[in-house]
C-alpha cells in the first residue's frame, strides 16, 4: 500500500501541537494527570487540568494513556513535551509544544477514537497542529479526517496480512 506514509505501518501516527505564548511549564503539563506535581507547581500559563479525563499519567519520563483493557501495548497514546520541536525529558519547560503518538499496529482499533480525541482536545490549548506522517498542517481546530483515514488504511493493511491490530500476533511483528 504505497499510499500509506512511511512509518505509519509500524511506528504509528505522530502529531505535534504547538503552543503560543506564554508557554507551559512541566508543572502546567503535569496537571493533565489530574493533580499537581508536589515539586513543580503550575505557572498557570496553560491549564491542562480540564483534560484530566483523557487519562494521561506520567510514564517513565513522559506521559501516556495506559491500555485500558489489557490488550495490545502497555501505553496506547504517548505524549512527549517538546522544546525546539524535539522531545525532551527531565526538562522543567517551558515547552513549545507536545507530540502525541499512537502505534496503530500495537493497539486495538477501538483505541483510535481515544487517540483522535486526545489530539482534538489538546489542540484546543495550542495554536497549530501538524500531522508529522504527512508533513501537513491540520488547522485549528484540527481536521482529523486524513488521520482517521490513515488509521483505517493501516488496520486494513494488517488485516490483509492476516494480523489483527493489537493482537498477540501484532505484538510479535518485527520492525
Amino acid at each position: 500500500m504505497s499510499d500509506i506514509p512511511d512509518g505509519l505501518l509500524h511506528e504509528g501516527a505522530s502529531i505535534d501541537i504547538a503552543f503560543g505564548k506564554p508557554r507551559p511549564s512541566f508543572g502546567d503539563l503535569f496537571r493533565i494527570c489530574g493533580h499537581t506535581h508536589p515539586r513543580f507547581p503550575p505557572t498557570g500559563s496553560v491549564d491542562f487540568s480540564a483534560l484530566a479525563d483523557l487519562q494521561f499519567d506520567q510514564v517513565d519520563d513522559y506521559f501516556g494513556v495506559s491500555s485500558l483493557g489489557g490488550e495490545g501495548d502497555d501505553v496506547v497514546v504517548w505524549l512527549f513535551p517538546l522544546v525546539d520541536g524535539e522531545p525532551v525529558h527531565h526538562h522543567p519547560g517551558p515547552f513549545d509544544g507536545v507530540r502525541i503518538e499512537y502505534c496503530i499496529l500495537r493497539n486495538s482499533a477501538r483505541y483510535a477514537a481515544h487517540f483522535l480525541r486526545c489530539v482534538h482536545d489538546l489542540a484546543q490549548l495550542g495554536i497549530g497542529v501538524r500531522y508529522r506522517n504527512r508533513e501537513s498542517e491540520l488547522g485549528t481546530p484540527p481536521d482529523l479526517s486524513t488521520v482517521r483515514a490513515d488509521i483505517d488504511a493501516v488496520v486494513r493493511h494488517w488485516a490483509a496480512e492476516g494480523i489483527t491490530v493489537g493482537s498477540d500476533e501484532a505484538m510479535e511483528v518485527d520492525f
